[in-house]
């Protein structure tokens, strides 16, 4: 029963982090999809924009049972969401290298770290669109728990 119950309490936890990233990751797709398809680069597939919003939804939940994170909590707001934000963002950056490096170190060796190519343009790219989003999210949620989910509701659903 407690594992039922932790179980949901963590998916509800996650739930909104991977909905908040996976609908601004179609958006964002679908905007470079319009933008490259004549020049010859394709989108993301759907499977790929959800690894990548379910990746950094697992990384959120990490790191927010991390006491660190909350280190600003008596500061006022954009220390914590500074602080938060950063976190987050480095984290992913490192989880993201790992993903681009491990398979070729793991096939290759070292030596074929030396060729491995990873499009530092499409790559800074990306990261700048996750810190975007990242920051915007830690926002909100760091605002929502300040004044309370009812008060958030009624501000901007008006219930």
């Amino acid at each position: 029963m407690r594992l039922l119950f932790w179980l949901k309490k963590e998916i509800l936890h996650i739930l909104p982090v991977f909905l908040f990233f996976f609908f601004f990751f179609v958006m964002i797709n679908w905007i470079e999809s319009l933008l490259f398809r004549e020049v010859g680069l394709f989108s993301f597939t759907l499977v790929q924009i959800t690894i990548a919003a379910a990746l950094i939804a697992k990384i959120v939940l990490v790191a927010d049972h991390i006491p660190v994170i909350r280190l600003f909590r008596e500061k006022p707001l954009i220390y914590g969401i500074l602080w938060k934000t950063t976190l987050y963002w480095t984290s992913l950056f490192i989880v993201r290298l790992l993903i681009d490096y491990v398979p070729t170190l793991f096939q290759d060796g070292v030596e074929g770290l030396k060729t491995t190519s990873i499009n530092w343009n499409l790559f800074i790219a990306i990261q700048s669109y996750y810190l975007m989003l990242l920051f915007i999210f830690v926002t909100f949620q760091d605002l929502t728990d300040k004044i309370g989910v009812k008060k958030m509701k009624e501000l901007f659903l008006g219930l």
